[in-house]
């Protein structure tokens, strides 16, 4: 599907992602989850939606601004304050803990030092989001 206007283009885009976050709010999905799907189905492996990748790429990083504004919205200084020093050094240690195995599980993969460094961060960060994500919705 080739869309020619850029108005047409985002349009076609936000009614894709209307669509499927209804159906991820009705199957109890995260709304992030139904995010990335659409982006996945609109992008080229799916339906070649997006022709213009530099005014989608204005409007994906004015969606993170945007996203972590409102996250900022919602911070408390005093719960920061309150809970720093103990959020700070289990985050820490979860951070050592998840490079050192993530590292550990390379090399036995047989994947070279730097290779196995790379995924190690990788797993890092996206393990450090999921427990953040968990601890801050209890």
């Amino acid at each position: 599907m080739i869309v020619e206007n850029i108005f047409v283009e985002v349009s076609v885009i936000f009614g894709l992602v209307t669509l499927i976050g209804i159906v991820g709010q009705k199957l109890r999905q995260p709304l992030i989850i139904m995010f990335i799907a659409t982006g996945i189905l609109a992008g080229p492996a799916g339906l070649g939606i997006i022709q213009s990748h530099d005014q989608i790429e204005l409007l994906a990083d004015m969606g993170i601004a945007l996203l972590l504004f409102i996250v900022g919205l919602k911070l408390d200084l005093h719960l920061i304050r309150a809970t720093g020093p103990v959020a700070l050094a289990t985050g820490l240690g979860q951070i050592i803990f998840t490079l050192l195995i993530g590292f550990g599980i390379a090399i036995a993969l047989k994947m070279s030092f730097l290779s196995a460094a790379y995924v190690s961060v990788a797993l890092t960060f996206s393990s450090t989001i999921i427990y953040i994500k968990r601890h801050w919705q209890n």
